[in-house]
Order: C-alpha cells, then structure tokens, then sequence
C-alpha cells in the first residue's frame, strides 16, 4: 500500500526537495500552499495541493485525513518583524496541524524545527541536550515554544512526534541564502564578522533529506530530538572563502569587529523601526549575532540512532550549489 504524506511549506527550498525525494521513493504527496504562493520548485513534480494557510482548521482537516506521515516546514523565518507575527504563523499555526494531525490519527508528526532555538550564545558540540541561551530574537524564541508544543502534543496525547533541527541548509534552489551570498560575493560586497573565526553548521539539502527520511521511517525515534548537520568544523571565512574560490571571484578582504557590527544592526534596526519598515535593514542583530560567535552541533546522537552519515562531502555539494546558482533562472 502506498504511503500517503503531507508536507507544510512544500513549494519552499526544504520543502520541494522533500517531495521531490518522496515522489521518488514512490510515496504519495500532498502539501500546502498559499494563493500567493510561487510554486516554480514544484513543476514537473507529481503533487496535490491545497490552498490555504495553518490558521485555516477546515483545510488541514482535509488535508491530513488519511495522511500517514505529516512534514511540518512552514513557518515565519525571518530576521526582522513583530513577535506577534511569528507566534501566529510558528505557535498557533503548529498548534493548529498538530490538532487536525491527532484528529485524523497520522501515524508520525515530523517537525522541522532549527538549530536556532539554541540561540546565539556561542559554543561548539552543542547537543540536543545543551542548555539554550538566552535570546532576544522572536524566530529563535517562536521555533522553542512550537518544539515545547509539539512535545506537549506526544506527551499528554500521545501523537508520534519527531523533531528535527537542521543547521545552516544550503544546496540547489536555494535563493533566500546562498544566491543572496554568492551575489555580494561576486559583487565584492561581503564583509567578515570578526575576521571569520567564528564555527558555522553548513547543512547540505541532500543530507538534511537523507536524515529526515532516516528519522521518519524507523519507529524507535518517537519523542526524539536529533540535530542535523553535515558535522564538520568549519569557520566562516573557510566557508566564504571556499565559495568565492568555485565561484571564480576574490575572497572578501575586510573585516569588522563583532562588537561594533552589532552595535551598527542595533543603530540600523532602531532607525527603521521609528518609521515602521516592513523591510529588514541591511545588516540586523540576528546577522551579526549567527555570524559573530561559534555557532557548532554535534550530530552523535544522529549517527548512533539513525545511522546518519553526511553522504555528500563540503566540497562536492559547494560544487552543485555554485553550478546551479550560475544556470538558475533570473527572477
């Protein structure tokens, strides 16, 4: 019997690689899309899609009944806005599924959470366990109360939950990240915080699918948390520099302490905010915050329990990356 899935955030960069990964393997897929929603990563996949958001019960009623396995993706992530808008979309939308996904008995409920739920405090080999930082940030703050949620959820009603936190994800189709990184690369405009030094997570979308699969299809992992990375230690100049080598371009030469890129997120978001921009400016706390202090995962728990092993290497994905941001479509 074919195995019915559904997936929140389907047409985005995470999402539309999981289907397209599960079409594959044969399974059926369904997934939600908003009116406004540009649906260009989806063409040519075998998919069913109902319009609708998470505030909207009656949709996610129909749309997980029958459903075996739930992917839940959607959510706000954004460095700027309102705590209000994010507790909306990642709280109450994620308490909304988690609803219709008990009501229609889903067999597992997989959350795709972040590794950002454990702020940006600085430390290396941190664990599922690791205590979190403190953390002004309203995306940071939104993806622990959604995780706390959906443990209340497997907890107290028994629903099959499955966290996962993947750490920086870049890879093919990725143009809210990497194309914007390579395009100031390219453009000579990328800048170190604090010369680079500081430990980042880069997460290789194929890797990310491989572990998220690995999770999903084993019946031991109920309740648990696994953090997903591609388990190197790498700095932030190592993974710039790195980029703009296979892009053909100079590597960036100037740098700025931390403390002062900070201080000049704070000058830039407090000026923005008295005259209520919808729009981020160019460099915010979360920014300079994620880029500024070793932000590093350990990935034990996901080799001993899941059998993950990053199959695709730094390099290797950095080469499909740049070779799909040189022949991607100009929007």
């Amino acid at each position: 019997m074919t195995m019915r899935v559904f997936i929140t955030g389907i047409n985005g960069f995470i999402g539309s690689s999981l289907a397209a990964r599960l079409v594959k393997d044969g399974y059926e897929v369904s997934g939600l899309v908003r009116k406004t929603s540009d649906l260009s990563l989806l063409q040519g996949l075998k998919v069913k899609l109902f319009t609708g958001d998470l505030s909207n019960r009656d949709i996610l009623d129909r749309a997980t009944q029958g459903v075996d396995i739930v992917y839940h993706l959607a959510g706000r992530a954004s460095d700027w806005g309102a705590m209000e808008q994010f507790r909306k979309v990642n709280l109450e939308g994620t308490r909304n599924l988690l609803e219709s996904s008990l009501k229609s008995r889903v067999k597992k409920f997989v959350f795709i959470s972040s590794t950002a739920v454990h702020g940006f405090g600085g430390f290396k080999n941190a664990t599922e366990d690791s205590p979190k930082t403190p953390t002004i940030f309203p995306y940071c703050i939104t993806k622990r109360e959604a995780e706390d949620l959906v443990n209340r959820f497997y907890r107290e009603k028994g629903l099959p939950t499955i966290i996962i936190r993947p750490g920086n994800v870049f890879g093919p189709n990725d143009r809210a990240v990497f194309a914007r990184m390579a395009e100031r690369l390219e453009k000579g405009q990328m800048v170190y915080i604090s010369r680079g030094k500081a430990l980042t997570c880069p997460t290789y979308i194929e890797n990310l699918v491989d572990a998220i699969l690995l999770a999903a299809s084993r019946n031991d992992t109920v309740g648990e948390i696994f953090i997903i990375t591609d388990g190197l230690e790498v700095t932030w100049k190592e993974y710039f520099d790195r980029i703009a080598d296979k892009l053909g371009v100079r590597r960036p030469l100037l740098s700025i302490p931390y403390s002062l890129a900070y201080y000049a997120a704070t000058i830039c978001e407090a000026i923005l905010r008295l005259f209520g921009s919808k729009t981020p400016p160019i460099i915010t706390r979360y920014r300079m915050a994620h880029a500024g202090k070793d932000y590093h995962f350990s990935i034990e728990k996901a080799r001993t329990k899941l059998g993950y092993k990053p199959r695709v290497s730094l390099d290797e994905a950095l080469e499909r990356t740049v070779e799909w941001y040189r022949n991607r479509p100009k929007y």
